[in-house]
């Protein structure tokens, strides 16, 4: 066979793997799909592969890792991501560093790892991969913050992480050319001075780079306004981005995000059509789900299974101490940000971050191009340590998230809300529908005869479907205390917004915009701790600044009127008062 029929043999073989694991997780086993790859790849490893499965460091980090964070970038919640922007980035820029170098500390004696291998071993082992967990947040409703701090955290981590590595093996790589050891070459603080160099420059890199070619990709589609364009601008967008920073060496990961975004589909506005959006979203979704499909059925199958009994006490102690770095750094870590960042991230939500840290197709990349570039002894035990830890994640925090979220009780959907939330996206669409059907009919695009027969059956639907809604909110009074409370939360942002504006045009003092914004953040909590109501905003004996302001003024005026009125004059005022 030829190079490329044997390649193709390969993929045919993956995919059939795939399908089997497909058909037993959803029909007769019910276990997320990539638990389900990953045990088929296992099992296929223990007896044996019988075609030759290969997997490079390349295929993952250039061929993989761009469709998967391109489409998490179309698809994010852009309001929402930069709503948490915040503590986003202090979890997956700080936590991560702090994280690897906790693992890097303990490695040394643990394992008996030199330092600079035992931070290496830590920049490998702590990007999150969290793709079975976001399929069960889906599954269950979780709410949208908790979903996308756990998603933005892993985007942004999985750059940050492979900046630590590319700096610690380049000096690793130049110390074995040179035949002398890490320690000669370089010095603690030239390293960390390296990382943050890298770090700095892969985030403003990134920054620049996808944020201008996202725009005029943005731009770009909009202009065209054709879905076959529109797929063929995101390709070039996805991988040009990620390819050009990753060879300027900068972040191609924060890069490719960033433009991702930029391609995201926004309320406030229109510009590009809805049905180039959800064709974009929909191609990008099925490359992911492509991609996880080869990753997750990969690792399985080239994980070395006598590597893993070889070096099995290690490797408990990895998982330990991996999940111990993670504990230590996201408590207190959120428990600052709680201190000066509002909303707070509840204790629930701690719990959750922590378990979530699933650690597979970054780390086991990261670990691959090691074996390719060193050949040290220590290759060997790193790898067992990446491939066992991942192969543990996947198989046990993944499957066992939804009984910790029932345990906490982040998420208690019944049918009725399901129903709810049907209804409402139904509804959605409809509307989607309508005015695409006018926007047709204003282009000349399609005869009014065609425009109001199509348009009756959708305002047909409409009307049934806002009946449904009302019937539902009227019987389950707790769903629509829960909508109130949804809506009450963007009209706090807004008045949030509204006051740092006025602030920064000179129109109220600082002093007086920090304690309306603290009036704000009061009720901010309450929302999302499900405490407000619109009987009760805010908790019992608090009162507003602008109501202890109005009454401090109400008394002051009453006391200046009362010593200014002579006595007879005061007391006729009373006499008429009281007639």
């Amino acid at each position: 066979m030829t190079a490329v029929e044997s390649q193709l043999v390969v993929l045919l073989y993956l995919f059939a793997i795939a399908a089997a694991a497909r058909i037993l997780a959803t029909r007769y086993i019910q276990m997320q799909y990539t638990t389900g790859l990953v045990i088929a790849g296992l099992l296929i490893s223990i007896i044996g592969s019988p075609v030759n499965v290969q997997l490079t460091s390349d295929v993952i980090l250039l061929a993989l890792l761009p469709t998967l964070i391109f489409n998490d970038a179309v698809n994010i919640d852009v309001s929402a991501f930069r709503e948490n922007l915040g503590p986003i980035l202090v979890l997956a820029v700080v936590g991560l560093l702090v994280s690897i170098g906790l693992v890097g500390i303990a490695s040394q004696f643990v394992f008996g790892f030199p330092l600079i291998y035992a931070i290496l071993f830590g920049a490998i082992i702590m990007p999150t991969d969290p793709v079975s967990v976001l399929a069960i947040f889906e599954n269950l409703g979780v709410p949208e913050r908790l979903n996308i701090l756990v998603e933005g955290e892993s985007l942004l981590n999985d750059g940050v992480s492979i900046v630590v590595y590319s700096t610690l093996l380049t000096v690793l790589i130049e110390a074995e050319s040179s035949g002398a050891t890490a320690a000669e070459l370089v010095t603690v603080p030239e390293v960390v001075a390296d990382i943050a160099t890298g770090i700095g420059f892969a985030l403003v890199g990134g920054l620049l780079v996808g944020g201008v070619v996202g725009y005029l990709a943005y731009r770009l589609i909009a202009y065209l306004n054709d879905k076959l364009s529109a797929l063929v601008i995101t390709v070039l967008v996805a991988y040009g981005v990620y390819l050009f920073l990753d060879l300027l060496g900068s972040s191609g990961v924060i890069g490719t995000l960033v433009a991702g975004v930029f391609l995201a589909p926004r309320t406030n506005t229109a510009e590009i059509p809805a049905e180039t959006h959800l064709a974009v979203e929909t191609i990008w979704e099925y490359g992911s789900f492509i991609a996880n499909t080869i990753i997750f059925v990969v690792i399985g199958i080239i994980t070395p299974f006598d590597l893993l009994v070889r070096y099995a006490p290690q490797i408990v102690a990895a998982i330990v101490l991996v999940f111990l770095a993670r504990a230590v750094v996201i408590y207190p870590l959120v428990g600052l940000l709680n201190l000066v960042d509002r909303p707070t991230i509840p204790r629930g939500y701690q719990h959750v971050l922590t378990w979530s840290g699933i650690h597979a197709s970054v780390s086991i990349a990261l670990v691959l191009g090691l074996e390719e570039e060193l050949s040290v002894p220590l290759t060997e035990e790193l790898s067992a340590l990446v491939f066992g830890v991942a192969a543990f994640t996947l198989l046990v925090n993944g499957p066992t998230m939804g009984r910790l979220i029932d345990r906490l009780g982040i998420s208690k959907q019944r049918p009725a809300e399901r129903l709810y939330e049907a209804l409402v996206g139904r509804l959605h669409g409809v509307d989607a529908a309508l005015d695409t059907a006018a926007d047709l009919l204003d282009r000349d695009e399609i005869a009014t005869s065609v425009f109001e027969d199509v348009t009756e059956v959708y305002r047909r639907e409409r009307s049934e479907l806002r009946r449904a809604i009302e019937s539902l909110l009227e019987t389950h009074p707790d769903i629509r205390e829960h909508e109130e409370r949804l809506g009450q939360h963007q009209i706090l942002v807004a008045e949030s917004v509204a006051i740092r504006d006025a602030v920064q045009r000179g129109e109220i003092r600082s002093d007086v915009g920090e304690r309306l914004l603290a009036d704000v953040d009061v009720e901010l909590d309450r929302v999302l701790t499900d405490e407000w109501t619109i009987e009760k905003p805010h908790p019992a004996g608090y009162t507003p600044y602008w109501r202890r302001q109005l009454e401090k003024v109400r008394r002051s005026e009453t006391l200046d009127y009362t010593e200014t009125t002579p006595p007879d004059d005061a007391s006729k005022s009373g006499e008429r008062g009281g007639s």
